[in-house]
């Protein structure tokens, strides 16, 4: 499961553009109020997680996955 640490999660948000939680939450797919409950740690969803460190490029144990 993604380590849902907020700087970190922000940090990679910004290096690749995506600069609201709205717009993280348009690309998953899911009402904005979803993203702000799990990066607030209010609720837990290991799929979105999952695609979270898809779309970041942050592997299950909280590293950099190394972007081609």
């Amino acid at each position: 499961m993604l380590p849902m640490r907020w700087i970190e999660i922000k940090i990679r948000m910004l290096e690749e553009g995506i600069y609201t939680q709205k717009a993280l939450a348009q690309k998953l797919g899911v009402n904005p109020s979803t993203v702000t409950r799990l990066l607030r740690g209010e609720r837990r969803s290991r799929r979105l997680e999952k695609q979270i460190g898809e779309i970041l490029g942050i592997q299950p144990d909280g590293k950099r996955s190394r972007r081609k």
